[in-house]
């Protein structure tokens, strides 16, 4: 039977806790890390396999900067890290090391760029255009010798622009959505970001008042 905890948010997770905002932030990242993988297993068509790898990349480089940035620049975060078992540490040693230009883990400068135009879509910069930067232009001239499709019945909502996703390739590094390397890579860092999480939650959890979580089976 699965288990369950149950607890009061402002009692398990008092806002005013810096370590209990981390944890929360960290667990929201490992559920959609979660649901990526799901989505990217079960993508029935390349255009979905190319989305869900684009969310799944740009979302690495969120969490590991997150990460990254409170275990240098938060006291409490750095030092529950600190205490936390080896095996966690080597996990998160490993997210971190996802925006590290150090790290034998590290995405590479792509993996920036490919976040800013994945949650924001690309903007449109004509002076940047005129200089070779506007990644939108670039993206195009990239594709441009590519076989690109629009596909639609007449059925509302059936309309599939194939050509765009061409185009969004063009973000990613050499190492594709058909490069399967490289979508390995960064699926095995996302998986050791949720593993980091529930050791993670595990000791804070440990940590709290007895009776304040409460545990069933459902």
């Amino acid at each position: 039977m699965p288990e369950q905890m149950q607890f009061r948010i402002g009692d398990a997770f008092p806002a005013d806790d810096p370590l209990a905002r981390w944890l929360t932030v960290l667990a929201m990242a490992s559920n959609d890390f979660f649901r990526m993988f799901h989505w990217l297993d079960g993508a029935e068509t390349t255009g979905t396999e190319l989305f869900a790898y684009r969310l799944q990349a740009a979302a690495l480089f969120e969490a590991a900067t997150h990460l990254s940035d409170t275990i240098r620049n938060v006291p409490e975060v750095k030092a529950f890290y600190g205490q936390l078992p080896d095996v966690a540490r080597t996990l998160g040693d490993r997210v971190v090391g996802a925006v590290d230009p150090g790290s034998e883990h590290y995405l590479g400068e792509w993996a920036e760029s490919h976040r800013n135009v994945t949650f924001h879509y690309p903007e449109m910069h004509p002076q940047k255009a005129e200089h070779g930067k506007e990644e939108i232009k670039n993206a195009l001239e990239r594709a441009a010798e590519l076989r690109g499709t629009i596909t639609a019945d007449d059925r509302f909502g059936s309309v599939r622009f194939e050509f765009a996703d061409e185009v969004a390739v063009q973000f990613l590094p050499e190492a594709t959505p058909g490069n399967a390397p490289e979508m390995e890579r960064v699926r095995e860092t996302g998986m050791a970001l949720a593993r980091f999480v529930q050791h993670a939650a595990n000791a804070y959890l440990g940590r709290l008042p007895r009776g304040l979580v409460q545990e069933r089976e459902w």
